[in-house]
């Protein structure tokens, strides 16, 4: 019996040393990854993405967002992947600072037109070799130096300036440090426009003089009645139904007035509880619908 106890304890023994070791060598070891295997392992992380091709067609870009931040992964050859993700700007020495404690990812520092901002980066060379679980865990440990280079920034800016006139340049800046791809043009009334996405609906931001900003996303046709019910449980926002050219529809508005000046902090946060507020409303136009045909 004794001799029989000893010879199971030794089979799992057995079992619990080489059975991770054999799940290991079953990974199939390569030296070089196409963009489809970079499609595939995205997937297999139940993540969704946009893809885009450089103009030379040797890179390929791959977009989605993990929480709150918008990641790009770069294919820039078999060989060579980098994740990167763009945060606000702080002082040069500061992001030195993190590049002094960090192991994996580094910060760098960038001003252009628009203002300052930092990116976070993180490179894989799979000239060496790699497995479909070294890309994976490549994605998840990035998503871990994102929180600690997030939270080391809110640590380290200094406070927020307040802009007298907010242009159209700060707006772009804002929308760079946010990830959000956005595209712009003017209006027949000389007012610039920024049409982009926040929570899967499409926003359109205005900017009246820097004095007076607008937000505003479209959605099917409710009811006068519909609509008023809407405003009456809402804080900030508002409904209301319009008449164009070829179509009626009805749209979500909220005006932030910065006449007396405003923060990048607060048109942040204002852009995107607007996104919230989309959300919230399109699930109540899709409860009315569903209502509708029953």
């Amino acid at each position: 019996m004794v001799h029989t106890i000893r010879l199971v304890l030794a089979a799992l023994a057995l079992f619990i040393f080489i059975g991770p070791r054999a799940a290991a060598q079953d990974d199939k070891v390569f030296r070089a990854v196409t963009p489809a295997a970079v499609e595939a392992t995205l997937k297999d992380l139940k993540i969704e993405f946009k893809k885009a091709t450089s103009k030379k067609g040797d890179e390929h870009y791959f977009d989605f967002q993990r929480e709150t931040y918008r990641i790009r992964l770069t294919h820039f050859s078999p060989q060579e992947l980098m994740l990167d993700c763009v945060f606000r700007g702080l002082p040069v020495e500061k992001v030195n600072q993190w590049n002094t404690v960090t192991k994996l990812a580094r910060a760098s520092w960038h001003k252009d037109s628009t203002g300052e901002f930092s990116i976070l980066e993180y490179g894989l060379d799979i000239s060496g070799g790699a497995t479909a679980g070294t890309i994976k865990q490549f994605i998840t440990r990035f998503e871990d130096e994102l929180k600690k280079y997030d939270k080391f920034l809110g640590a380290n800016l200094t406070q927020d300036v307040i802009l007298a006139q907010v242009t159209n340049d700060a707006l772009e800046n804002i929308f760079k440090t946010q990830g959000i791809n956005y595209k712009k043009k003017l209006n027949t009334a000389g007012v610039m426009m920024f049409d982009f996405a926040v929570n899967k609906h499409s926003l359109r931001l205005y900017n009246f003089g820097g004095k007076d900003l607008m937000l505003d996303a479209h959605f099917k046709k409710i009811s006068l009645d519909e609509a008023n019910r809407y405003n009456l449980n809402r804080k900030f926002i508002r409904v209301v139904n319009y008449r164009g050219k070829d179509v009626e529809y009805t749209a979500l508005e909220c005006n932030l007035d910065c006449e007396a000046g405003a923060t990048e902090g607060m048109i942040r946060h204002w852009i995107l509880s607007f996104g919230e507020d989309a959300r919230h409303f399109s699930e109540y136009t899709q409860k009315l619908q569903t209502a509708g045909k029953q």
